[in-house]
């Protein structure tokens, strides 16, 4: 039976464009449930599969209901309330995306995840990034894919999605990639030596990243960090888009960079 997951916020609950989708899964006698971002909460006993996970909220909002929608294998449909966003729906466009999906129609998207050695559990929809954590010592990286290697020194790297390519990978300067594309940005934070702005690569790229020995580093996934490091040997981690998919539902597969775009430069 379809049914309908919201992640939000309490925050969020009084707005106009909140109340006007809640009003519209009533009207379409569909069943709901609302969790917030401030609550720690189960959802075995709520989801099945035809369950639609709905975000409505900022980027930190969209990110935990794409894991759920990922780790259930669910639908996610993203609807933004922030001042920039890449990955929403107009609000315009919403009860027809709502209509769609009842009548099984949806248009869907696929987008891969960044993972860590081959770590399907803890998947990375914007970014891994590996940085620094002390503020006087910078990183001695050595990066390689297709055959090839590159040694550099900077404060971390970025190993972006094209999807997360609005967020940190934008914010040090790494370029806007058409989610579409899937593929591999490669941004280096604060470089020291010199290196390209950014590298892009296919979906069907490699990339292991080797830090060396007796340095002090976070690895942090969508902004969250994973783990701290300080090792007495080099450390090498592969990094890869997932063969497995979020699927995301919209009007249409054509990116959101006027959207985009146009908040950022007003």
């Amino acid at each position: 039976m379809k049914n309908i997951l919201i992640i939000s916020s309490k925050k969020y609950t009084k707005l106009k464009n909140y109340t006007d989708f809640v009003s519209l899964i009533k009207s379409r006698k569909l069943e709901f449930h609302i969790s917030f971002v401030e609550d720690v909460e189960q959802y075995d006993n709520y989801l099945n599969k035809d369950t639609l996970v709905v975000s409505f909220g900022g980027d930190g909002t969209a990110l935990k209901a794409m894991k759920i929608s990922w780790t259930y294998n669910l639908l996610f449909m993203p609807l933004g309330t922030g001042r920039v966003g890449y990955l929403v729906n107009k609000s315009e466009n919403i009860e027809q995306i709502l209509d769609e999906w009842i009548e099984g129609k949806s248009h869907i998207n696929n987008r891969k995840a960044i993972i860590q050695d081959n770590n399907l559990k803890s998947p990375a929809f914007n970014e891994i990034v590996l940085i620094k954590n002390s503020p006087t010592r910078i990183l001695d990286i050595v990066f390689k894919t297709h055959d090839q290697t590159v040694k550099l020194r900077a404060d971390g790297i970025i190993i972006s999605t094209s999807l997360g390519s609005t967020a940190y990978n934008y914010s040090a300067g790494g370029p806007i990639v058409q989610n579409s594309l899937n593929s591999i940005i490669i941004t280096p934070i604060s470089p020291f030596s010199k290196f390209p702005r950014s590298i892009v690569l296919d979906q069907k790229s490699k990339i292991q990243i080797e830090i060396k020995k007796k340095q002090n580093y976070a690895i942090q996934f969508d902004g969250v960090v994973e783990s701290e490091v300080e090792s007495d040997k080099d450390n090498k981690l592969d990094y890869t888009l997932s063969e497995k998919s979020l699927h995301i539902i919209g009007t249409d597969n054509s990116p959101r960079l006027d959207l985009f775009l146009n908040q950022i430069l007003r």
